[in-house]
């Protein structure tokens, strides 16, 4: 390798990544792990948002300057206020390359750096199903600004490429990615319902919304009570149907099996208690929480959507269900309930793969390459969308 390429190739980046908050969700956590690993890298990191967050600490102990630029949240909205914000401390702290996260965040970037020389890259998080014409329009200009779009998922590059009209050499595939997990205590994490030791606790870790699919996971939880009267469900996350959640449970009349913890920090924590993790989202890209269950040794049911086919193989990792069927997700999680053996063996297999596949070393070092490659810069890995992905064909998918 020549001097000059040396040099570059262990040359830190003055970065500006870009994120609606720092509110507790998967993206957000991608972020200020991301954020996190490339403080640890040697690289200059400022993380912007709109609004701070419950996640600020995080970021900052680890080194990341935390710069909100407004006084409210911008989401899934243009705001020219926040991009003329952002666009002035482009302009000021002179960044190598701007890293946006999420459509508000993703859109006002694309104005912010536009006429500059300062290039952008975009990563998406999931299939934007909430998106109107309009908002996919704006998606799309903001996509044509970027110098390069990661996806979470290959079924993410898939709508990227074939809806979005993205070129497919302009998406590379970077998995999200945990840390591994603590060893997993015979003890339950603190904080949880007073509960008796030998009840199964089943947990969903999520925001409240619709596309979540919480409302199939109560559902599901009173058909099991009628199996399996001891197990105790657990909902860890906040969002705004959370008071209608709370009033079906009680129509439901399972409200003494049912616990609602909120949003935690130490949600991990919570989910290594867990003896089932659940995900019956109707839409996803690749969730945090289902890598964290693999990486605890906690056996997973799953909606088989969006990228969770890619973290999850059906009878190896965990047991995938069709979305929105109660049905499904109660005999599934029954399976699990009824066979212990089952339970640790696709628990196992799961910590397996979260330690072979999804490595937070492994994907930090992936979008590194990915600025650098943006830049012209050499690289330590061929960035190449098929090395990353594999072929984008409806088999490959």
């Amino acid at each position: 390798m020549e001097i000059e390429e040396a040099h570059l190739l262990f040359r830190p980046m003055r970065l500006l990544l870009v994120a609606d908050s720092l509110d507790v969700g998967g993206a957000e956590r991608h972020v200020v792990e991301l954020t996190s690993g490339l403080v640890r890298q040697g690289h200059s990191v400022t993380l912007a948002c709109s609004v701070q967050g419950a996640l600020t600490p995080l970021a900052e102990q680890a080194g990341v300057q935390v710069q909100p630029l407004l006084g409210r949240l911008v989401k899934r909205r243009l705001s020219l206020r926040y991009a003329w914000q952002l666009a002035r401390l482009i302009r000021r702290d002179r960044f190598d390359l701007v890293h946006a996260h999420l459509f508000a965040s993703a859109l006002a970037s694309a104005y912010a750096t536009l006429g500059t020389d300062t290039p952008l890259v975009i990563t998406e998080h999931s299939q934007a199903t909430w998106r109107s014409r309009s908002a996919c329009r704006y998606s799309q200009w903001s996509y044509s600004q970027a110098k390069h779009i990661i996806a979470v998922s290959r079924e993410i590059k898939w709508r990227l490429v074939e809806q979005d009209g993205i070129p497919y050499d302009r998406v590379s595939v970077i998995m999200n990615a945990v840390s591994p997990a603590p060893d997993r205590s015979k003890t339950r994490a603190p904080g949880l319902p007073d509960v008796p030791q030998e009840s199964p606790l089943v947990g969903v870790v999520t925001r409240l919304q619709p596309e979540k699919g919480v409302v199939y996971f109560l559902e599901a939880a009173a058909s099991i009570l009628r199996h399996l009267p001891q197990v105790h469900f657990l909902i860890i996350g906040n969002g705004p149907l959370g008071r209608t959640l709370r009033m079906y449970v009680g129509q439901l009349g399972i409200q003494e099996h049912v616990h609602f913890l909120g949003f935690r920090l130490d949600a991990r924590a919570l989910v290594g208690s867990l003896d089932v993790l659940v995900v019956p989202s109707l839409s996803e890209g690749t969730p945090l929480v289902t890598l964290e269950a693999m990486a605890a040794g906690v056996p997973v049911v799953a909606s088989a959507v969006g990228g969770i086919p890619e973290q999850i193989r059906h009878e190896s990792e965990g047991l995938l269900v069709p979305p929105g069927n109660a049905l499904a997700l109660s005999e599934a999680i029954l399976r699990l309930l009824h066979h212990p053996t089952l339970m640790q063996r696709l628990g196992q297999a799961g910590q397996q793969r979260a330690a072979a596949q999804f490595r937070l070393e492994t994907m930090v070092q992936q979008t590194e390459d990915i600025y650098r490659a943006t830049l012209g810069w050499p690289t330590s890995i061929a960035i190449e969308s098929e090395a990353l992905d594999g072929p984008l064909t409806e088999k490959g998918r």
